[in-house]
């Protein structure tokens, strides 16, 4: 007897996926593809399977009831962003106490994409990876939610987030974001007071 799995390789068919539910065709990523280090064998499977990317599932209110939508990207509201513009090179704190200091200083800036992940990201190889496919820069952990719930009940919204670490580290650390977790907190504040300050004085 052989048992069929799904998800095995692109040619093979998601549950659902007929129906427009599920579908690869916007990334795919084979784990095995990147293993290293491995000697002795000609080949090397990894039993963590694939990744693969697909829309989610959402039920605006612009639409018909009960009529589900796909999305993939959600633009953010193009007022919030033309004042978050405003804010670009605004200069933040770069130091947590006296010994704790950032070589740089850090400020605001904007990006093209960000998106989210249902895992806490800390691997550059894969950093790299999600930046040469889908063209990203931050990725977290929250804002894809916001948004798709934004986007369901028509409101616009913007997702202003501090970084507190580099996925994959960004020095000999492997991971900063204990560190600097406070100050990217205060940083964020600092951003949100001023974009508040800013959207205020702007004609909506």
């Amino acid at each position: 007897m052989c048992e069929q799995r799904y998800g095995q390789g692109p040619e093979d068919e998601l549950a659902l996926e007929s129906s427009g539910d599920y579908t690869r065709t916007l990334g795919y990523l084979r784990f095995a593809n990147y293993t290293t280090n491995v000697t002795g064998c000609a080949s090397h499977d990894n039993l963590l399977n694939n990744i693969w990317y697909q829309p989610e599932e959402v039920f605006p209110v612009t639409g018909t009831p009960e009529e589900r939508q796909h999305e993939f990207w959600v633009p953010v509201g193009s007022t919030y962003f033309a004042v978050a513009k405003k804010l670009e090179g605004l200069k933040l704190e770069s130091c947590v106490n006296a010994t704790a200091c950032l070589n740089y200083t850090p400020s605001v800036c904007t990006v093209e994409r960000g998106v989210s992940a249902s895992i806490y990201l800390d691997n550059s190889a894969y950093r790299s990876f999600i930046y040469d496919k889908f063209n990203v820069s931050p990725v977290d952990m929250e804002s894809a939610s916001v948004a798709l719930i934004c986007y369901q009940q028509n409101t616009s919204f913007i997702a202003i987030r501090a970084l507190s670490d580099l996925a994959g580290g960004g020095s000999a650390e492997s991971n900063e974001a204990d560190t600097f977790v406070n100050l990217a907190s205060d940083n964020a504040v600092t951003v949100v007071v001023e974009f508040i300050k800013q959207l205020s004085s702007s004609t909506l």
